[in-house]
């Protein structure tokens, strides 16, 4: 066998090779000593991309993190592991992401993507992960003298209707930007982060802002006549049939008119779900809801309001229609502080996972495998919540508004709120002060009921805690409709330090749950629970690629005597937390930055003895955009 492999070699070298390098177009052999020349001409011809890769385009990013953690003080399932070193993120994002976008005609495209992921957990080779993140994604568009039209199909597309029917909440700018999330972008100037927060009170995020991600069909048309315009939705989303082979299906869309100069809107929005429970397809469950929403402008004041109902279905429970309420009216009081009223009201049995509201009244499952099920999405029951986020089985007033005083620019935020009706002996709040570092104490996974009292829920990126009240009626039910009060203040300043740009931000929040009404925050015993946040961050510009990154924090919980106590101690909780950053972004060239960050934290229950932990951690993040 190798004997007639070596003649066909020798054939081919004999043969072949003069043969291919004998004729050009106009038939005439290439003398030996033009090799060179046509080398030379090869290599020019490959140094431009051919006609069909023209029509490609890619982008992405590579992404380094590494997280470092020493526990002076842990939890009991982190005693032997007090120190851990993590390379990638656990939040499942990958290191790198290639976005590919081709063209088939001007007029329609398709993008996919491909990611590299590397979690480095001692698995090995089948953790380098080399395949689709967010999948194949087909768009197209034309126009008729009818109306623009598009289409997405496929993939996860990132999108929103309407905030009850789908979308999720985007808040009023009060935050932290001390800690980067994966979605970060570098910036053009390496203080433009900073800067931009105190000039706009906002920062640059991806399309992943303020949408909910989609598989399947999207539908659109713009233009339409008599100023119509349309959207039609059928497929999956991430709560209600992810990526489970099981036909799962939610459906939607919106009929939007557009009058008075194009200043005022008028839409109908719907959005439904139908998940089974089960893989023979005898068990489902699901929600409908469907709005009307308008947008209008009434001489300085605007108006925006979505009312509309909502219900949940299963095979054996047939819900009753809920209504959803929303109502915002703003105005820049003396031309000079621009204020919003918000007034809202959600029944319990309205349900939608994918809305701006989150479910503290109804259990909803789907299967997970034969023999097991997990929640689509765990009640989190009464929570302490951010102005902005709502929850259905409440109502309230929210306002917001904007105030300047020369260099400081201060956003004050008021809510106060109360249940519709008496549904859990549970409050839930979170930890404001360390709730990246709190999270990664437990990997990968969301569990719930965690922690040395069983009484930690871990979500993406955060953690939530639950405390019992212990005034309950024979089924287990309180005894009376809580209510809530939240203060926010976001504070400004801009100045110079050693003629370098200097920013400082201070970020307050203050919340109170109680068995009664109170315009104002119970700051005394009588509050079933009170929780009051304090951070404070600095950002000084050493140099025009170089930014000195400061932050300190503290935070407060307490709880009455209503609330349950410790077997040992008979005290309800009592908790104090402290965590003190620095960090550096530094500006490595165009589209690529370093970022470090060193956190040191400590954090106790005086009253529950097996609640606390202390010590620092050290993260490194090299982003690069191409």
């Amino acid at each position: 066998m190798r004997k007639y492999l070596l003649v066909l070699f020798i054939a081919f070298c004999l043969i072949g090779l003069p043969v291919l390098a004998q004729e050009r177009s106009d038939k005439t052999a290439i003398p030996y000593d033009s090799v060179a020349i046509t080398i030379e001409r090869l290599d020019n011809t490959l140094s431009k991309p051919p006609v069909t890769l023209e029509n490609l385009e890619i982008n992405g990013y590579y992404r380094f993190i590494a997280n470092y953690r020493h526990l002076n003080d842990a939890y009991s399932h982190l005693e032997n592991n007090i120190n851990n070193i993590f390379i990638g993120d656990d939040s499942q994002i990958p290191q790198l992401m290639l976005n590919i976008k081709g063209y088939a005609s001007s007029r329609t495209f398709f993008g996919t993507d491909l990611f590299l992921w590397s979690p480095m957990t001692g698995v090995g080779e089948k953790e380098n992960v080399k395949g689709l993140n967010l999948g194949v994604s087909l768009f197209g568009n034309f126009s008729t003298n009818y109306g623009n039209y598009s289409i997405r199909a496929g993939g996860i597309n990132w999108y929103s209707l309407s905030p009850f029917t789908f979308q999720t909440a985007k808040g009023y700018n009060r935050y932290s930007l001390f800690e980067r999330n994966p979605w970060d972008p570098n910036t053009a100037k390496v203080d433009s982060r900073y800067s931009d927060f105190y000039a706009s009170g906002a920062i640059n995020q991806d399309q992943r802002w303020g949408n909910q991600a989609f598989q399947g069909l999207i539908l659109e048309g713009e233009q339409l006549p008599k100023n119509f315009s349309l959207s039609v939705m059928y497929g999956k989303t991430q709560l209600d049939g992810g990526l489970s082979p099981i036909p799962n299906n939610s459906f939607g869309g919106k009929i939007l008119k557009t009058y008075s100069k194009n200043n005022n809107t008028i839409a109908f929005n719907t959005f439904n779900n139908k998940s089974f429970l089960d893989s023979l397809g005898k068990n489902s469950a699901g929600f409908n809801i469907a709005t009307i929403e308008l947008k209008q402008q009434l001489n300085r004041f605007k108006i925006y309001a979505e009312i509309g109902a909502g219900k949940r279905f299963s095979s054996n429970i047939q819900g009753n229609w809920g209504e959803a309420i929303s109502v915002k009216v703003s105005n820049a009081i003396a031309e000079k502080f621009p204020t919003e009223l918000h007034i809202y009201r959600i029944s319990p049995d309205v349900l939608n996972n994918n809305a701006i509201f989150i479910n503290s009244s109804i259990q909803q499952t789907t299967q997970l495998s034969p023999a097991q099920t997990q929640p689509v999405l765990l009640a989190v029951s009464s929570a302490v919540l951010p102005i902005g986020q709502l929850s259905n089985n409440r109502q309230g007033v929210e306002l917001n508004s904007q105030v300047n005083t020369g260099k400081i620019k201060t956003s004050i935020g008021y809510s106060n709120g109360v249940e519709l009706e008496e549904l859990s002996p549970k409050i839930t709040y979170g930890h404001a002060f360390n709730t990246l570092a709190l999270s990664r104490f437990w990997r990968w996974d969301f569990p719930s009921e965690v922690g040395p009292y069983k009484n930690l829920s871990k979500i993406y990126r955060s953690v939530y805690e639950t405390v019992y009240i212990t005034e309950l009626d024979s089924n287990n039910l309180p005894l009376y409709k809580k209510h809530f009060n939240t203060i926010e203040i976001n504070a400004k300043y801009n100045t110079t330090l050693a003629n370098r740009a200097f920013y400082v931000f201070y970020l307050g929040s203050f919340n109170s749950v109680q068995n009664e009404f109170s315009p104002l925050l119970k700051l005394s015993e009588k509050a079933l629970l009170r929780a009051y946040y304090h951070q404070l961050e600095g950002y000084l510009k050493l140099n025009p690629r170089l930014v000195w990154t400061n932050y300190v924090s503290y935070e407060r919980i307490i709880a009455n005597y209503k609330t349950q106590t410790d077997n040992v101690t008979r005290r309800p909780k009592n908790q104090v937390g402290v965590s003190v950053a620095s960090g550096l972004d530094i500006e490595l060239s165009k589209g690529v930055g370093l970022y470090m960050r060193e956190r040191w934290m400590k954090y106790e229950d005086t009253s529950f003895r097996n609640d606390h932990y202390s010590g620092f951690e050290t993260t490194v993040e090299l982003k690069m955009f191409f």
